[in-house]
């Protein structure tokens, strides 16, 4: 019997600060909109599929998310380091006023291993840890539905580990993943794996766009 691995990408994060504007690296809670698509997840996940494990990354907005998605699902969330987004280093701190200033790369889509962010995560090394902890994380849950909720970068690393893709290969595949997107996948006792849906939002048909 193959494991289910549903892949979550967190809720919709708040943009703002104060009056400082946030980029994709500062740890932001939840915004409204990403509360509901939390519970919309919940309830698709409850409806749909039968969770014997739920995983997070440590951020706020993934803590937030699976928070509600347990309450509904009735499991308890196991926090996985390993999920986590890609270590942004100095970036950390900085609004995206101060990242144009020291390092207009990131705002232009340069990774921060790109723009020469002092402490920043190489690409290849997040992809390795969050390839280990899938791995980890599906042997752990034998013929069971399982499901992570973490970040775009993870998500699309994980996808193209699974798919059989290191980070030295140079023209990997491209996934896109959407704020609150599912994916999933059956992967066999062997680990190869079935595609079932890729960046499905479905669930969030009943919000206003």
């Amino acid at each position: 019997m193959p494991t289910d691995l549903i892949l979550i990408c967190h809720g919709h994060t708040a943009k703002r600060d104060g009056e400082r504007r946030c980029g994709w690296w500062a740890d932001m809670p939840l915004s409204r909109r990403g509360k509901q698509q939390a519970v919309l997840i919940g309830e698709r996940l409850r409806n749909d599929f039968d969770i014997c494990a739920l995983y997070t990354s440590p951020q706020r907005c993934a803590r937030q998310t699976v928070e509600r998605i347990g309450n509904l699902v009735q499991v308890v969330p196991q926090v996985e380091d390993a999920l986590r987004e890609l270590e942004s280093g100095d970036l950390a701190t900085l609004s995206c006023e101060e990242a144009r200033e020291y390092y207009p790369g990131v705002l232009e889509g340069q990774s921060p291993e790109e723009a020469r962010v002092p402490g920043s995560e190489k690409d290849a090394d997040m992809h390795n840890r969050v390839a280990r902890a899938i791995s980890r994380i599906v042997h752990l849950s034998p013929d069971q539905q399982i499901a992570c909720v973490t970040h775009s970068r993870p998500i699309i690393a994980c996808l193209q580990a699974i798919m059989g893709y290191m980070p030295e290969h140079e023209r990997k595949p491209l996934f896109s993943c959407r704020t609150a997107a599912i994916h999933h996948l059956q992967l066999d006792p062997a680990g190869d794996p079935t595609v079932i849906a890729l960046n499905d939002t479905t669930h969030l048909a009943a919000l206003p766009t």
